[in-house]
């Protein structure tokens, strides 16, 4: 909508170059925006061009503007500093059968303002019409014409006219909206009154841009400037890269009512790459049917009614056939209307398909419906909320009964680690009296070699004396037989020598014996109590040190290490079943929760509203109270007592007192695992029952069982338009005058705002009564039911068909009134305070 051409002197292309990028985009509807010129035999070659392609062309042109300086004196009007507040740039469209009146119109106001502003010889007006139209554009540059002036001339062609924001010689430059400490009021009223005077109006550069009209504007004055975004290309292989998705059927009448409400009908591409229209692909694209005529089936008519794939109004007149119609489409009801429709006759049409008898998959609210809801209660019995509740009732008995095992399962795995640990202390606690002592040092001091003891010598050494003796003795004697007598002569000096050495040698032996017994004399006098004073001394000293490694020494700190060792393992085992109780416990909780709240609640979203459905088993105790019945008073009541009862378990009397006797009637002789035994088949029994499940609705966590009739039918309408209707399970819904029981906010602040919304992924039919919901709604078609003397017949068209506009008026409440609001175009003229 906003693309130069190649007589537009911004741009270098040439036309067979412009006119190939256009028709190969992927745009639908195109407008030619040239600088300050409108090239009408240009516009007209590509419109035939692109009528072959179904293509839509409308006239445009972009236009430098200003205001006159009465105009800024008389609203106290600041314009931008520099160039800023020269002038602004603002696009004009208007329809292909206005090209040449708007182009007249344009040359004439832009040949003057060239001429007074540029002083060249020869530069007439004739001159000036006589040049090709880029040259025309190029005279141009830098020049702007009078908004008023526009106003005036222009104001008997159809036109919009949309100023630039958010980009190069926008609206705001030109009049700024000035700090926060020094906002300029003036030229932002200024501002306001302009867009909300004029209908038609806009202003392109995106999202962004509307922020820099005034933000003030949607929430004073009630009206929302529609924001346009487009790629004003520089070069061909750019054009349509940017561009504004536009709900209307390509003519300037349908644009205005698209333009009247932005919001549901303009989304651009920077936000929104994708088509908005999400289900374009899977709608119903029409339903036929036979009317009869005569009651009797003997005369009957065929309707066909096209539809588009959003909001589709459904009004007339009581008993005009718009509940037939209803229960036509939602395929629910039609036999009681058997006298005005031939129920085999219905055939319906998918986008793309043929015509089948097979009825689309469709959610359907009856008229009335939400007025039982809050008068009976009975929500799981109204179909759209039973298509939530049944199956959640399924899964909560299912998950419920899986809780119920689990928590089965945790009691019974509780009691094992319980007689697993009295198994494995079977006698009991391990003492730890050890620890009483001071801890032995770890030091042992070394033994010494001790030398060996005197008297055993000298025992020894008289039994040696007394061997020695006898020896000498016998040695004695043998020497005595020793003589040398020579037989020769020449013997006799070598026998006397040997004779004398033999003589010797026995004198020798003689005197050993001698000292040998002398010796041993002495020695036998030595008394063994000389030598019992030493002996004892070392005897204690080595008695001392054997006793000090007994006591403090690496053995006895080894085996006080192994005491010390078995009580941390036994502390260790008791730590770590506590805290196994611990952790049994808390998932014995969330067990036996879930068994009462089996499910979580399904979140509904309707934008800000958080709807919640629950189902849920009404149970007043707690799993911890539960669990403490069969346990005494005097104790803590909680799994850590029958920890307690095993660590007093050798004091029988003490054990037994751990436990309700009320409950627990057993014998305390029969000892703490027969107790064990007991308490969780008393447990078991506590937590295992359960009641009937609770329907529980809550809208921003407030039960609907507690708002009052009017507030549940609203809740209940949230409920039944959440965010989940648009997931692709239904092809289309149908409402059945959903006001009904509503109070205006209501249908205001949600209904139509819900409608508008969702309206963009699933298909609508309404049903209605109420101006508000049709026209503030947008409808995108609009389906007229009649009845004329006992005659039904439908029609359908868009909302800005004359034919529709009339029945809007004549059979809506306050019809005329919202219409107007809608689709009126002020004939706003520069300085107007209406």
């Amino acid at each position: 909508m906003h693309i130069h051409s190649s007589s537009c002197y911004s741009r270098r292309y040439d036309e067979k170059t412009f006119s190939s990028s256009v028709l190969h985009s992927d745009l639908d509807v195109l407008a030619v925006t040239d600088h300050n010129s409108v090239d009408v035999e240009l516009l007209e070659r590509l419109q035939v061009a692109l009528a072959k392609r179904s293509k839509t062309l409308i006239g445009g042109v972009e236009i430098n503007v200003k205001l006159k300086k009465s105009t800024i004196d008389a609203y106290h009007l600041v314009p931008g500093n520099g160039e800023k507040g020269d002038y602004f740039h603002a696009i004009v469209w208007f329809a292909m059968e206005q090209a040449a009146a708007m182009s007249a119109i344009v040359d004439e106001l832009f040949v003057s303002a060239i001429l007074a502003a540029k002083e060249e010889d020869g530069l007439t007006k004739e001159s000036l019409s006589a040049l090709p139209r880029k040259q025309f554009s190029r005279m141009t540059e830098g020049i702007a014409i009078y908004l008023e002036d526009f106003q005036e001339k222009a104001a008997s062609i159809p036109h919009f006219f949309i100023p630039h924001e958010n980009k190069d010689r926008s609206l705001s430059d030109y009049l700024p909206n000035g700090t926060r400490k020094n906002p300029l009021l003036a030229n932002r009223a200024y501002k306001d009154r302009l867009f909300y005077y004029s209908h038609a109006m806009a202003v392109e550069g995106g999202e962004k841009s509307r922020k820099a009209i005034s933000d003030g504007l949607a929430k004073e004055l009630h009206a929302t400037v529609a924001a346009l975004f487009f790629s004003d290309a520089l070069t061909a292989d750019k054009i349509g890269s940017k561009f504004t998705w536009i709900d209307f059927d390509g003519d300037l009448d349908s644009l205005l009512l698209a333009i009247s409400d932005p919001e549901s009908r303009i989304k651009t591409s920077d936000e929104c790459p994708s088509l908005p229209q999400t289900n374009t692909a899977s709608f119903l694209e029409s339903v036929s049917f036979d009317i009869l005529t005569d009651g009797d089936g003997g005369s009957r008519q065929t309707f066909k009614l096209a539809f588009s794939p959003g909001f589709n109004g459904i009004v007339g007149s009581r008993g005009s056939g718009k509940s037939l119609l209803a229960c036509l489409l939602a395929g629910k009801g039609l036999h009681t209307y058997a006298k005005f429709v031939d129920e085999d006759s219905v055939k319906f049409t998918m986008h793309g398909g043929v015509p089948m008898k097979d009825h689309p998959s469709c959610l359907y609210l009856g008229q009335g419906e939400l007025e039982c809801i809050y008068r009976d209660g009975k929500y799981e019995e109204i179909p759209f909320l039973g298509e939530h509740v049944s199956p959640l009732k399924a899964d909560a008995e299912k998950e419920s009964g899986k809780a119920k095992s689990r928590l089965i399962e945790i009691l019974d795995l509780e009691k094992k680690l319980l007689l697993a640990f009295c198994a494995k202390y079977e006698s009991g606690s391990i003492r730890m009296d050890h620890l009483d002592s001071e801890m032995p040092s770890g030091v042992s001091i070394d033994t010494p070699t001790f030398p060996a003891k005197d008297w055993p010598k000298i025992d020894k050494a008289r039994s040696e004396l007394s061997s020695m003796e006898e020896s000498l003795a016998s040695a004695a004697k043998t020497a005595s037989s020793i003589t040398f007598k020579s037989s020769y002569p020449e013997d006799e000096e070598l026998f006397v020598a040997l004779d004398d050495e033999a003589s010797a040698i026995k004198g020798e032996l003689t005197n050993l014996r001698q000292r040998v017994a002398r010796l041993s004399l002495l020695l036998n006098e030595v008394n063994p109590e000389w030598f019992e004073g030493r002996d004892q001394l070392v005897s204690l000293f080595e008695t001392t040190i054997g006793e000090y490694n007994n006591a403090s020494g690496s053995t006895a700190l080894t085996q006080y290490g192994q005491k010390t060792a078995k009580v941390a393992a036994f502390l260790d085992d008791l730590l770590e079943l506590r805290l196994s109780l611990d952790y049994l416990n808390e998932q014995a909780q969330r067990a036996y929760e879930k068994m009462h709240k089996p499910i979580d609640p399904v979140e509904l979203q309707n934008e800000v509203d958080r709807i919640s459905i629950n189902l849920v088993y009404s149970e007043e105790s707690t799993f911890d109270e539960k669990f403490a019945e069969p346990l005494s008073s005097s104790t803590t009541r909680n799994h850590q007592t029958l920890v307690e009862a095993f660590l007093c378990q050798r004091n029988s009397d003490r054990m037994h007192k751990k436990f309700n006797g009320n409950k627990v009637k057993i014998s305390a002789k029969q000892g703490v695992v027969a107790h064990y035994n007991k308490f969780f088949e008393l447990v078991k029994k506590e937590v295992a029952g359960s009641d009937s499940l609770s329907v529980i609705i809550t809208l921003k966590d407030v039960s609907i069982d507690d708002m009052s009739p009017g507030t549940k039918a609203q809740a209940l309408l949230k409920l039944f338009l959440n965010d989940e209707v648009v997931a692709g399970r239904w092809v289309y819904i149908v409402l059945d005058q959903p006001e009904d029981n509503l109070d205006v906010a209501t249908i205001k602040d949600f209904l139509i705002d819900r409608l508008k919304k969702l309206k963009l992924n699933v298909q609508f039919f309404v049903v209605s009564h109420s101006a508000p919901v049709v026209v503030n709604g947008d409808a995108r078609t609009v389906v007229v039911c009649k009845n004329d003397e006992g005659s039904i017949s439908y029609t359908s068209g868009v909302m800005n068909d004359s034919h529709i506009k009339q029945s809007i008026a004549d059979v809506l409440d306050g019809g005329e009134r919202y219409l107007k609001m809608r689709l009126n175009k002020y004939n706003f003229q520069v300085g107007d305070e209406r």
